[in-house]
């Protein structure tokens, strides 16, 4: 190390400021730690550049020292000082962290993360994984909690993945269809068909449930017979039924959960259909003998089982869908007496939306229509689960010309 103040052209250096030797230069200063650092470079303007950066962060609180830190490190420490989330929330984040980020974006250290480059970590999820929008929205969501943590800790000034998710929205917008309903005429044929004596006649009672309280797949699941007054005809939703990797070859369990929001918990009105669904079902269990084995968090007694006592898993049930429509679609095939050409694929979100779609072609009312589903407004349910069919916008169009045609 030269003792010179002047560096080999003769420009005065400042303090803090060495040079090595002919060609490199160096810089020091204490962090907030006391500790001192050291930062080199090939040239004085270079030098310069990055004290002045390194200026900026102190002044800023940014602790210099801690950014090589990588992401995937303060993911652990995120690990160890977060609280007040689920076990099933936290066994979530943690899955899809370990999946999509920590074998690669994981590694890069946290002073090379930009808003950029999160954008890009995010989009390629989409592309080239192919991973649906709320998947990378889980993905975005424990990234931001790492780099919040980041934040406090004095080694990054903002949270990159602030806004990040903006980005995407506006292509998956763009290039994703919306959930439709299913028409009143595809409704009618999927209901007569499992209404009839067979094998999918089993899975009456679940789907007439959910297509006609609007409720949500895990609330349905999750239902007991002490959520059902049958004298007011009634159905208390309280709770809500999942079923989630724990990750690590651990496997899947099921677990008892507070409903989404406040909203959700709520009293359903229940039709006569859904009661007539119900207590068919009660009635073929004790007859066949089936009784509820399942007990999750304390809970048990629940009313959608397998023939073997357990409770249904919503991904399954999913599956029994897929079934049920290629079943539909052979008999249409064979038959043709339907103005239905081809049945569409169903799954259990999209019941729930034609639930919505029906109450307003019923001309119900939207707020009441928002209650029952649980949305915690009535901008939610008019913007994201509702259609209108051909003969709905037809009947409703005929209204202004009735009207017009009076009016001249």
């Amino acid at each position: 190390m030269k003792n010179s103040r002047y560096a080999n052209n003769r420009v005065k250096l400042r303090k803090g400021e060495y040079q090595r030797d002919k060609n490199t230069f160096a810089y020091w200063w204490f962090d907030k730690n006391g500790k001192r650092q050291f930062v080199y470079a090939k040239s004085l303007p270079e030098l310069r550049e990055k004290e002045e950066q390194i200026i900026r962060d102190t002044l800023d609180g940014i602790d210099y020292s801690k950014l090589d830190s990588t992401i995937n490190s303060y993911f652990e420490l995120w690990k160890e000082i977060k609280s007040g989330i689920r076990e099933t929330t936290f066994t979530s984040y943690v899955r899809f962290y370990n999946r999509y980020v920590e074998p690669e974006f994981g590694k890069k250290k946290l002073k090379n993360v930009t808003y950029s480059s999160v954008v890009m970590f995010l989009k390629n999820l989409a592309t080239e994984k192919g991973l649906s929008f709320g998947t990378i929205r889980n993905v975005k969501v424990v990234l931001s909690m790492v780099f919040d943590i980041a934040v406090k800790d004095g080694v990054l000034r903002s949270n990159p993945s602030k806004g990040t998710l903006r980005e995407l929205q506006r292509e998956f917008e763009k290039n994703t269809k919306d959930v439709r309903a299913l028409t009143l005429e595809e409704q009618k044929l999927f209901e007569s068909f499992l209404a009839r004596p067979g094998h999918y006649h089993q899975y009456y009672a679940v789907f007439t449930t959910m297509l006609w309280t609007g409720m949500r797949v895990g609330e349905v699941l999750g239902l007991r017979w002490e959520d059902i007054d049958f004298e007011n005809n009634e159905i208390d939703v309280n709770h809500i039924l999942i079923n989630y990797d724990k990750g690590k070859g651990k496997g899947n369990v099921f677990a008892v959960n507070p409903p989404k929001t406040k909203s959700s918990i709520r009293t359903v009105p229940m039709l006569p259909k859904v009661k007539e669904a119900l207590l068919e079902e009660k009635e073929k269990q004790e007859q066949l003998g089936i009784r509820c084995l399942s007990e999750i968090d304390g809970y048990t007694n629940f009313i959608f089982l397998n023939s073997k006592g357990n409770v249904l898993d919503h991904k399954k049930l999913n599956n029994r869908l897929a079934q049920i429509c290629k079943a539909i679609n052979r008999e249409i095939q064979s038959d043709g007496n339907t103005t239905v050409d081809e049945f569409p694929h169903v799954h259990n979100h999209m019941l729930r939306h034609t639930f919505a779609t029906r109450m307003r072609e019923a001309g119900a009312d939207m707020k009441a229509t928002s209650e029952m589903m649980g949305h915690e407004g009535i901008l939610i349910t008019l913007t994201t689960y509702t259609d209108a069919s051909r003969e709905f916008k037809n009947r409703e169009i005929a209204l202004l010309q009735d009207y017009c045609e009076s009016a001249m």
